[in-house]
């Protein structure tokens, strides 16, 4: 398997898809985060790029074969998945996107119980190191993949956070600018 080590980064994994990141390398860090944290199951969201949803099947395939559940909360902001870790319990997340990248990078940023961020000095290396081994586990239960709509928490969420009986009726516009935003405010 081509595999390129650079895709590992301080605080998250990033590559060019599918020339340094492809459904293989997903599936592969799917089950490394199942094997390292031991978790029973994973928060997964994704933004709107266009290679998100392969990169969505692959890890997913990943995560499952190696025993734990999908919790799919859609497409979201990686505020929204940190939020959803956090306000449910997660044992684990992983958010599908390349951030502030161009549109041909994707990647993940993942994080454990109470939406604490991995990072190189905490989860990564470990996940990386199942990587370059290249070996799914086997004869483990499937895990399942159970959807769940965390918009209307998120909002009231956010909301939370201002008094909305202190602000005067006006009107606002808003422009996302492509990003996930686009999705998150509408409910708020």
């Amino acid at each position: 398997m081509k595999f390129d080590p650079s895709i590992f980064k301080a605080y998250d994994i990033r590559g060019i898809v599918p020339d340094s990141l492809d459904k293989n390398i997903a599936r592969l860090i799917g089950a490394g985060l199942v094997e390292h944290l031991d978790c029973s199951e994973v928060f997964v969201g994704r933004d709107m790029r266009v290679s998100g949803n392969a990169l969505f099947s692959a890890l997913c395939e990943g995560i499952t074969t190696a025993g734990a559940d999908v919790i799919d909360i859609g497409l979201v902001s990686t505020d929204g998945l940190y939020f959803a870790v956090g306000k449910f319990g997660g044992q684990a997340g992983i958010m599908i996107t390349a951030s502030h990248n161009p549109p041909e990078y994707n990647g993940f940023k993942i994080c454990k119980a109470g939406a604490v961020p991995l990072s190189g000095s905490d989860g990564l290396p470990q996940i990386k190191a199942f990587v370059e081994n290249g070996v799914m586990p086997s004869g483990k239960r499937a895990g399942k993949i159970i959807a769940l709509n965390i918009d209307e928490d998120y909002a009231l969420h956010c909301l939370s956070f201002i008094d909305t009986a202190k602000i005067r009726p006006f009107k606002i516009a808003v422009d996302a600018g492509n990003g996930m935003a686009g999705k998150t405010l509408p409910p708020i």
